[in-house]
């Protein structure tokens, strides 16, 4: 297991980001106050190693494959646990703070689930 945190709270414009932009954006959860209605908060975890290429992404108990990694994104998540995960399964980020996965289906998100990336 290279990351793993637990969904505390789930912000009112999740869903849209979720069916427009194919993302979830997550962010410890001291997330500052005008992103909260934005992001995933979760406990706040240790990256143990990062992420790459190949690796899963496990949530809400589906498991995703990563397709790219950010160049930004190990800072951000080692920092402040935050990333945005795109769902579209690309072999190149548009962001430099994303991480891109391929998976069945897109991902149903609640409070307790747990995020995992091995």
């Amino acid at each position: 297991m290279k990351y793993q945190v637990t969904v505390t709270a789930i912000g009112d414009f999740v869903l849209q980001f979720l069916k427009i932009r194919d993302s979830l954006i997550i962010f410890n959860k001291d997330v500052p106050y005008h992103y909260k209605n934005m992001v995933i908060s979760h406990t706040k975890g240790n990256l143990k190693e990062d992420i790459c290429v190949g690796d899963t992404l496990s949530l809400g108990g589906i498991e995703y494959t990563v397709t790219a990694v950010g160049e930004e994104a190990m800072k951000t998540l080692r920092e402040n646990g935050h990333c945005t995960l795109v769902f579209t399964g690309k072999d190149q980020v548009e962001q430099p703070g994303q991480i891109m996965v391929s998976g069945p289906i897109m991902p149903r998100v609640m409070v307790g689930d747990i995020i995992t990336f091995y």
